[in-house]
């Protein structure tokens, strides 16, 4: 990488002996304070409010992501061997170093760039990791012991990876799927069958991430920090004179929590949401980024594990309320079907994401040479409510309000790159929804009677036997239902979706959907007392694929589900 407060809630334990001793190992015994080891404590056994050190903002550049050179060519593709390490990141000049896990040494891991029709190869290392989590694993969740997995009846180590290209189209043996794990010492999650994952790139350019999707310990192992930005570019972007360059730049939003001593804070037992009371954009807490007058792009990231960020801009100046718009050209596969202003005169007034869904946005400058902006978040937490389940503490996190800073340097420059609103943006075929063979319902449940308390699809989990079987090549109907009170942002492998249309539970006619959702998507947010429908097309591949809930939490304890596509041609 290049450099260019509030409350949660939490149960905590001190560190265990055998995990002081790794971590003093390579710090030095000496150094575990500014370290920031693991971020336990004793403890009376009491969910309690977490407040964390007071660090004042926008005191440090924003680190600019690299992009990542391939380590080999294979056959006619690239490779690229990435290693999943525990390493130190200072994430503020006042804040002592943090330990984390994540790809090749940083948090977030490197850009892992794609492009289309151009087959790349990822072989995941993780040899590296100590043999005791970094955070506490809580052996409640369904499928950290054996006895969780019907017919394996090897060890189910506490530090295991499996790594999820979020959104590509790939065979299901590379999809890193939950129980496709390894653990450092080599043993294996009872679905893994290859080391070197196949991501063949011949669908519409995309920003996306890479990230853990470890069965029950998903949202540790993301929030550790094993996560990273994948893009896939094609032809076309060279031709649409968008900004490029060090124009061209990826924003990775992740809420954390940490002690005073560094350490990431994270709650002891599970909780069926947690957000952390900082903001963190591309491993710095509350950065500033030093922009010219002119046009930038910026391909927004939100691998939070349960935050759903609602951005906006302020003027810092006294005497101006003007912004820039945020122009969105792309809501991460494709292009939109027409870009969408995002501002108080725009199409929408906030851009909205949750959990891993993604933005590209357009913000052109010109107008606003030595002024300052800052990005603002209005979005509630947990989404859309802001209300906790928890009777012990009033708020699991707070509403952070700001997430970074704009500087506007005085000087005119030239900008080659054209208005996006004057772009004609190639839009990918979609699925007609005549054509679907099938609807289905998926509807979401919240069972607060049981300890932890849990969510489902269906009235199902993920052990559950398959119900779902679309036939490969076919185009089916979903509608997604949520009578719970949170939103849920339900995220398909495999697959693109269009959103047809929004209705309120029990509402004759849906609406259409948000100017922002009209392209092909991987990941939707269904409000609260919501009917959400998709049309989904299964044209890739056969095999067995989750779809799921993406906030972390929810999906490690229960709301994900498998489907099969099945090819009735097949002669297998």
């Amino acid at each position: 990488m290049q450099c260019g407060s509030g409350s949660g809630v939490a149960l905590m334990r001190p560190v265990s002996r055998r995990r002081l001793l790794q971590l003093g190992g390579a710090t030095g015994l000496a150094g575990l304070a500014s370290a920031g080891v693991a971020g336990r404590s004793n403890s009376d056994d009491l969910l309690q409010d977490h407040e964390g050190p007071d660090l004042e903002k926008y005191v440090q550049p924003l680190p600019i992501l690299d992009e990542r050179d391939p380590d080999d060519w294979v056959g006619i593709g690239q490779y690229h061997n990435l290693e999943i390490t525990e390493f130190t990141q200072q994430l503020h000049p006042d804040l002592p170093e943090t330990t984390l896990w994540g790809f090749d040494g940083q948090f977030p891991g490197p850009i892992i760039p794609g492009f289309r029709g151009l087959q790349l190869a990822v072989e995941v290392d993780n040899d590296g990791l100590p043999d005791e989590h970094l955070l506490s694993v809580d052996e409640r969740i369904a499928g950290t012991t054996t006895a969780n997995y019907p017919g394996h009846d090897d060890p189910v180590p506490e530090v295991r990876n499996s790594i999820h290209f979020h959104g590509l189209a790939v065979q299901a043996a590379s999809d890193g799927q939950a129980d496709m794990w390894v653990s450092p010492d080599g043993v294996t999650g009872p679905r893994r069958s290859r080391d070197v994952q196949v991501i063949p790139n011949q669908q519409p350019r995309l920003s996306t991430t890479y990230h853990d999707h470890t069965r029950a310990i998903s949202r540790l192992n993301n929030y550790a920090g094993v996560v990273g930005p994948y893009l896939v570019r094609d032809g076309s972007e060279r031709q649409l004179e968008l900004p490029t360059g060090e124009y061209d730049v990826t924003l990775v939003l992740a809420d954390r929590s940490f002690t005073d001593d560094g350490a990431l804070y994270y709650p002891d037992e599970f909780v069926p949401m947690f957000g952390g009371e900082k903001a963190t954009v591309n491993g710095a807490i509350w950065p500033y980024m030093e922009v010219e007058p002119r046009r930038y792009r910026f391909r927004i990231l939100n691998p939070s594990n349960g935050r759903t960020w609602g951005l906006r801009l302020r003027n810092e100046a006294d005497d101006s309320e003007e912004v820039p718009e945020m122009t969105q050209l792309s809501a991460g596969h494709g292009y939109l079907e027409d870009v969408v202003g995002v501002g108080p005169y725009g199409d929408l007034g906030t851009l909205l994401l949750s959990p891993f869904e993604r933005a590209e946005v357009v913000i052109d400058f010109a107008d606003f040479p030595g002024e300052t902006f800052t990005v603002t978040n209005h979005a509630l937490f947990p989404y859309p409510h802001g209300d906790h389940h928890n009777p012990n503490t009033s708020s699991p996190a707070p509403d952070l309000d700001e997430v970074m800073q704009f500087r506007v340097s005085r000087e005119r420059v030239d900008d080659p790159s054209r208005d996006p609103h004057e772009i004609e943006f190639p839009t990918p075929e979609r699925p007609d929804p005549a054509d679907a063979v099938e609807t289905r319902e998926i509807t979401m449940q919240m069972d607060m009677n049981e300890a932890p308390m849990f969510h489902t699809l269906n009235d199902r989990g993920p052990f559950d036997d398959v119900a779902i079987r679309p036939q490969l090549g076919s185009t089916e109907t979903w509608e997604l239902k949520n009578d719970t009170m949170q939103s849920h942002p339900i995220h398909l492998h495999l697959v693109r979706f269009w959103v047809e249309g929004r209705k309120d539970l029990g509402a004759d006619e849906f609406q259409d959907p948000r100017p922002n959702e009209r392209s092909g998507k991987d990941t939707v947010m269904v409000m609260p007392n919501q009917n959400v429908k998709l049309t989904v097309a299964f044209d890739d591949y056969a095999g067995t694929y989750p779809f799921h809930c993406h906030n972390l939490e929810h999906e490690d304890n229960a709301m994900m589900r498998p489907l099969e596509v099945v090819d009735e041609d097949s002669d297998e």
